[in-house]
């Protein structure tokens, strides 16, 4: 599979942000209106985080993953988290996912997290102007579709040269830090690929 490009990620936003409105009335109908709240951040973040999964590319973990979403979000909802916190709680599993899935580096992974941080306060801001939580998760996905902006392994250390010994270690190290490196680079590229 291929990276999601951004028209992908807005069309995604929009598609969220109008299927809540239905759904809220729906369950409404049944059971109270907090936990009608509760029930659609949990679902929406559930289908974010299984489009980021299905279009990782990645081969290995994906269905685990799912469903260890699930099953955090699940019991976020029978132990009645408060609403802010099941926000959180969705935020930090899409955060953790992207990470999963799109990063090979560590400032990869917390440039996912600031994605996150950035889409929590566009939907802040705009849900405070205009009252409209449609508005608000538009917002809030939408900044999530720029996370196909960040490179998935975005600083990259250049690899030691064979016969170079690292800083005082013994004999013998360099040649085997060397060898390592490329096996992992190896396998990164295999993953992704």
């Amino acid at each position: 599979m291929h990276r999601p490009t951004l028209l992908e990620g807005v069309l995604v936003a929009l598609v969220l942000s109008l299927s809540l409105s239905p759904l809220i009335v729906l369950v409404q109908l049944s059971i109270g209106s907090l936990l009608v709240w509760k029930t659609g951040v949990m679902a929406m973040a559930y289908t974010y985080i299984c489009y980021l999964l299905a279009r990782s590319g990645r081969r290995s973990g994906r269905v685990t993953l799912g469903l260890l979403a699930l099953t955090v979000l699940l019991a976020g909802l029978v132990c009645n988290l408060r609403f802010m916190t099941m926000l959180l709680l969705g935020v930090t599993l899409i955060w953790g996912m992207r990470s999963f899935a799109y990063s090979r580096s560590l400032v990869s992974a917390v440039l996912q997290g600031g994605v996150c941080i950035l889409g929590c306060g566009a939907a802040l801001m705009v849900y405070g102007h205009s009252g409209s939580p449609a508005l608000a998760i538009w917002s809030f996905f939408l900044v999530q579709a720029t996370f196909v902006l960040i490179p998935a392994q975005f600083m990259r250390r250049p690899a030691t040269p064979p016969g170079v010994t690292l800083g005082g270690a013994p004999d013998g190290f360099g040649p085997a830090y060397h060898a390592a490196e490329q096996a992992l680079e190896r396998l990164t590229t295999r993953v992704a690929g």
